[in-house]
């Protein structure tokens, strides 16, 4: 049994019961293999409970959650320094530059 489920977004999802699932999971994996990487979105409601992804898609998200979980330390890391600086402890732009060694005159990029 299929069923569509709207996301908000206004896209459909095909929601396909838990049991027939369970019973196509050695040709979900055949698909897999031939390159065929569209989700499988299971269910009984029939709201999507469950999703089947293919082991390179769940080692691609697993990268993407390290790299946001990363941005998402030195956004509050940043944060923090500019919450507790004191405007004697700024450096000017041209400053900053010359400290890492760049030259504003080449949009910023490394002189060396």
């Amino acid at each position: 049994m299929e069923a569509q489920f709207k996301l908000p977004n206004g896209d459909t999802l095909h929601v396909i019961d838990t049991a027939t699932v369970g019973q196509s999971l050695s040709r979900i994996l055949q698909l897999f293999r031939t390159g065929e990487t569209e989700p499988v979105f299971f269910g009984d409601d029939p709201r999507p409970e469950g999703v089947v992804i293919s082991f390179d898609q769940w080692a691609e998200y697993e990268r993407l959650k390290e790299d946001a979980e990363s941005d998402r330390k030195l956004e509050d890391l940043t944060r923090e320094r500019l919450a507790n600086a004191r405007p004697e402890d700024y450096v000017p732009y041209d400053d900053m530059l010359k400290e890492w060694g760049l030259d504003e005159s080449d949009g910023g990029g490394d002189k060396r």
